[in-house]
């Protein structure tokens, strides 16, 4: 257990498995005091914080979703022993680190950890209800508000953090006054909008594709043809084997018109769906700017 309280030199670890405070395997770890458990999750705080933190730079968001996934999985065993106090002080780490993506341009890294914020939110709700959860609430809100507009599906598993969260009187106000409309849209299937809406791109790409081969076989087909009729030399005789070119020629372009039909549906299909998305993703920041303004207030009334 020495090495995971070995100074971290940031500047040059980069890679996990050089990080010296990494949990490997929560079940082999003996049951901690508070103290040494919020030693080990601040200095997992600290590097996340500090690859957040890195201008200029593009972090491994996978690499920050498995240090986030560690720290969850070793708040939620029985071998952190983490108290009231030291569920604060991560709590508020967490919020503070999270709350200064709100203010970045490039907020791809926070917006990709967005998951795993909320897990470790919720994970911790159920263990401490007495912190005021206002602030991460609206973090949350707020990122999963860009998850849908970016089309990310991982926007639901941050709703469904949320809801799921152990009630207090704040959350319990916002699934009765706003959440709840989500979750109706939920439960009728707009959680399905994105993976239709690609289908049918795929659709639409698959029959562009075939049309342009289509294309190229009546281009062929029309070369063969004119060939053969500039070579004939007897005008009044039909060759059979331009019976069969006309024929197969008919054919194709036929076939393209249904597939252009075809394509013409897909594509007024998809672009139903892409205004459903985008009518959706407009009522739901209205929302989630409802929620915070609600979040503001009643913070502000219990002050």
């Amino acid at each position: 257990m020495s090495n995971l309280h070995r100074n971290l030199n940031k500047d040059h670890l980069t890679n996990l498995e050089d990080l010296p405070f990494r949990i490997n395997s929560v079940e082999r770890l003996p049951v901690l005091a508070q103290e040494e458990s919020c030693k080990i999750i601040k200095q997992y705080f600290d590097y996340l914080e500090s690859l957040l933190g890195r201008k200029h730079s593009d972090p491994d968001v996978e690499q920050l979703r498995t240090l986030l996934t560690e720290i969850s999985g070793f708040i939620r065993s029985e071998k952190s022993q983490i108290k009231d106090d030291g569920y604060i002080r991560m709590l508020n780490r967490l919020t503070t680190i999270y709350a200064k993506g709100i203010q970045l341009e490039d907020d791809k890294a926070f917006i990709g950890t967005a998951v795993n914020y909320a897990d470790i939110m919720n994970t911790v709700s159920k263990s401490y209800t007495g912190y005021d959860y206002t602030e991460p609430v609206g973090l949350m809100l707020h990122y999963m508000d860009k998850l849908f507009n970016d089309r990310e599906e991982s926007w639901l598993e941050v709703f469904e953090y949320i809801i799921s969260m152990s009630d207090s009187h704040v959350l319990r106000m916002l699934k009765e006054q706003h959440l709840q409309e989500i979750q109706n849209w939920v439960e009728e299937g707009v959680d399905n909008l994105f993976a239709i809406w690609d289908e049918q791109l795929d659709v639409i790409n698959n029959l562009s594709n075939e049309i342009y081969l289509l294309d190229k076989q009546v281009l062929l087909t029309s070369r063969e043809l004119r060939k053969n009729m500039s070579q004939v030399t007897a005008p009044n005789v039909i060759y059979l084997r331009d019976i069969h070119l006309r024929n197969e020629l008919d054919q194709l372009q036929e076939k393209r018109k249904e597939l252009v039909t075809a394509r013409t549906g897909k594509i007024e299909l998809s672009a139903l769906l892409d205004e459903n998305i985008h009518e959706f993703g407009e009522r739901l920041t209205e929302i989630r700017r409802n929620t915070q303004i609600q979040l503001a207030w009643s913070n502000t009334a219990e002050s």
